[in-house]
């Protein structure tokens, strides 16, 4: 088969690499690309790369995989390798395709595939340029143009959208949590777990700050460092 699935596995324990790597080469339309031991080394590939489907160990060094899934604007079709059952919530809420308990058998594999491919197709069906997005605003819903927001910043529940001209910020009820779901990850990026920018308004970055074009400075948080620096790059 030409176009093969691209698949990366993360974990930090080889024989786990060895059994899923395994079932990959069983599989006449997957291809196993690449591997990465860590959190860290997870991110890194995967905003320098293009795959397809990850299988995400959640216990590992530097980062979880659950806080992986947290920084990545665009998530591969995701399955969560994992020998511990208490994280499922956490990892369906962002988006995994699938939750397989350790030790993972070839049926349930596939099961697993076959859900990442659906998810896959459905992505690429859905795939339309997002300009604009509405909001509550004194019990009434507003559009708001994107282009012509520079930053997000939590308040609980609510949001303050900051704008890139001298218009006053608005205060929307919405969660950051929730509006992250619903940006363009190819535009908006979350840079602290308080804010969420809009890349093309970006001036510079720094090791613990984010400067915008309208002056604003922002707090750049450790575990989307690696993210905003990557991104900020492509811009």
């Amino acid at each position: 088969m030409e176009n093969k699935l691209k698949c990366l596995i993360v974990d930090d324990e080889n024989p786990a690499h060895f059994v899923i790597k395994s079932h990959i080469e069983r599989c006449d339309d997957l291809m196993f690309l690449d591997s990465a031991f860590n959190g860290k080394e997870a991110i890194i590939k995967i905003n320098s790369s293009s795959f397809d489907i990850v299988f995400m160990d959640i216990d590992m060094p530097f980062f979880t995989g659950i806080e992986v899934l947290q920084t990545l604007p665009i998530r591969p079709a995701t399955i969560i390798t994992t020998a511990y059952n208490n994280f499922a919530f956490d990892a369906y809420q962002l988006d995994a395709v699938d939750y397989l308990l350790k030790p993972i058998s070839f049926p349930r594999f596939m099961k697993s595939v076959e859900k990442a491919k659906a998810f896959l197709s459905l992505k690429s069906q859905n795939k339309v340029i997002q300009k604009t997005i509405n909001f509550k605003v004194d019990g009434y819903e507003q559009t708001y143009n994107l282009d012509e927001i520079s930053h997000f910043e939590s308040l609980g529940n609510y949001l303050k959208v900051h704008f890139t001209n001298a218009q006053k910020p608005k205060i929307v009820y919405e969660s950051l949590k929730n509006l992250i779901e619903n940006l363009p990850s190819e535009r908006f990026i979350q840079i602290h777990k308080s804010f969420i920018i809009n890349i093309l308004q970006t001036k510079s970055i720094s090791k613990e700050q984010i400067f915008l074009a309208n002056n604003t400075v922002l707090p750049l948080g450790r575990k989307y460092e690696l993210l905003a620096t990557k991104a900020l790059k492509k811009s």
